[in-house]
């Protein structure tokens, strides 16, 4: 199995059901439970799409508080790295 690196970013908010999982990453798509917070549903469907630009990958994990994993694959030793 390879391992690629990963960013983990988690919060304490509901979660993510896992019949929402590919919903949230539409555009403007806000769930009931989230309709009466701000905010306009873009955050999510932004990240996809830079994630899916640069060829990582998204993995949404269900359960209490948000768990989001980008998953890195390619070279990790630095070489896409701009030069200073």
């Amino acid at each position: 199995m390879t391992r690629y690196p990963r960013v983990r970013v988690t919060d304490t908010g509901p979660g993510i059901s896992e019949k929402e999982r590919e919903a949230v990453l539409r555009r403007f798509y806000r769930s009931d439970r989230m309709r009466n917070t701000p905010g306009v549903g873009l955050g999510l469907s932004l990240v996809a799409a830079i994630i899916k630009l640069h060829g990582f990958r998204l993995i949404v994990h269900p359960g209490p508080g948000g768990r989001i994993e980008i998953v890195c694959p390619g070279k990790s030793n630095g070489a896409n790295l701009p030069q200073r």
